[in-house]
């Protein structure tokens, strides 16, 4: 219930916002290298100095379908290079170096600490963004099979379609609502839903935030303390198979701007218990956001919104050769509320953050009794002006649990902290390539998760290139 008055405000909002006569023209920008090379633009146009990190301009234009509304950016346009081609590439290769302690000695006398070393890859995408006429826009991102990339958790050992989806931008239009206010856009597909901070645009490579991974009663730190079974595997951190009503409107009061996204979602990434399979049964996600003073990445303030009401399955469906096999069956609740900010000072500096309560129900896990946990981030990317190649970055995460799922867990079991800290230095911002040295140092901490119930400690440190083409 409490996520559906989220909704509810968001929708309020809105519609308040359209009444009061407060929508304006909304401004435009772009994003990947792709879109540099069609636009003939430097990518620091729409990214902060350490790409994939949007600044504000790039940002609207994210919100506005990938296009500046001009003739001359359609695909039929004469005058556009016959040989253009949206793609671009984006990969990391270098050094990294994993240390983690707690885990189980392979022997009674053995050691219970093991480091780990290697040059390697860090994963590969394949991006393509645009659009493929006026108000219909696509994304389609494949992330290829490299196990034996080298790097800690460089390969999946699967080549994967990340995201393919198809947006129809400014539908108030077809309904004489009004014409490109961007207040109405349906996306339909698979694809990172709109969270309070993209995980696929963190400028951070070893580590993503701790709330868009966590399962309660699983050791994010593995090798050591087993914990218990979650039928809930659901993750933020997983592109969703969804379908999405959102809008932007600017905001004359505030001069800023009101965003809102409403998601039906079918969570096929769910494995559920046992041989249960993906859980397919519809599910909803919500997010508003208001700015103040600009988008509120490089300049002004921003506050948002955001809830999550899903089911997992806990049986398997008998229906194994239909349409859509291992559906799972007997489905039960789990719950994902949380608070979103962020500010800025002088365009040097971003700090932004999100707080997010979870519950997952007693059904879910085999001792039959609820999980409590909340968890959130705090990062500062600092840009001085007088070193403008310069990135510096900081980040703060956290877990506590407020009610485990077995009570033969302590309380602050898996309660979990981690610490970051990157440097990046970009060589070159250009309308073809990008390349930044990436230095970064990761501190994660599990409580009572080793194998001996004393704390696990990883730190992972990584030396690379980072660049897209």
């Amino acid at each position: 219930m409490r996520v559906m008055r989220v909704l509810i405000v968001g929708v309020v909002l809105a519609v308040i916002a359209i009444l009061s006569g407060i929508v304006q023209d909304v401004r435009d920008a772009q994003a990947i290298p792709a879109f540099a090379r069609k636009y003939d633009f430097a990518c620091n146009v729409c990214h902060v100095p350490s790409f994939p990190k949007l600044n504000d301009f790039g940002n609207l234009f994210k919100d506005h379908g990938y296009q500046l509304g001009t003739d001359q950016e359609l695909p039929t346009y004469e005058g556009l290079t016959k040989g253009y081609w949206p793609v671009s590439f984006r990969t990391t290769v270098g050094y990294q170096l994993q240390t983690t302690g707690g885990l189980a000695p392979l022997s009674p006398t053995g050691p219970t600490k093991a480091s780990s070393s290697a040059i390697g890859v860090a994963g590969i995408d394949i991006l393509s963004f645009g659009i493929l006429h006026r108000d219909i826009s696509f994304g389609v991102v494949l992330v290829p099979d490299i196990n034996s990339g080298g790097f800690v958790g460089g390969g999946s050992g699967q080549t994967d379609l990340e995201q393919v989806f198809i947006r129809l931008d400014n539908l108030q239009r077809f309904i004489g609502l009004g014409e490109n206010n961007y207040l109405m856009n349906f996306k339909v597909g698979k694809y990172e839903p709109d969270l309070p901070f993209s995980i696929h645009r963190t400028p951070t490579i070893n580590s993503t935030q701790l709330i868009y991974n966590y399962m309660a009663g699983v050791p994010l730190i593995g090798g050591g303390a087993t914990g218990t079974t979650n039928a809930n595997n659901f993750a933020f951190a997983d592109p969703q198979f969804d379908a999405e009503l959102a809008g932007i409107a600017p905001t004359s009061l505030t001069n800023g701007y009101f965003r809102y996204s409403l998601n039906a979602l079918t969570n096929q990434n769910n494995d559920g218990l046992g041989t249960t399979g993906g859980g397919r049964v519809m599910q909803f996600y919500g997010h508003v956001t208001q700015s103040f003073g600009g988008y509120g990445i490089v300049a002004g303030h921003r506050v948002g919104l955001f809830g999550m009401y899903g089911k997992a399955p806990t049986t398997p469906n008998v229906a194994t050769a239909g349409p859509f096999p291992g559906t799972g069956e007997n489905s039960h609740t789990f719950s994902r509320m949380g608070i979103d900010a962020s500010t800025t000072w002088g365009g040097q500096v971003n700090v932004f953050g999100a707080w997010m309560f979870a519950k997952d129900t007693a059904p879910l896990f085999p001792t039959n009794q609820e999980a409590h946990w909340n968890g959130g981030f705090i990062e500062a990317d600092y840009n001085p002006t007088q070193f403008s190649k310069w990135l510096l970055i900081y980040r703060y995460d956290w877990i506590t649990n407020t009610q485990q799922p077995d009570s033969s867990f302590s309380g602050n079991f898996n309660n979990t902290q981690m610490h970051t800290a990157a440097v990046r230095y970009n060589f070159q911002f250009s309308t073809r390539t990008d390349i930044a040295l990436h230095l970064e140092w990761n501190h994660l901490t599990g409580k009572h998760t080793a194998i001996s119930t004393g704390d696990q400690i990883q730190d992972t440190t990584l030396v690379g290139f980072d660049f897209a083409f």
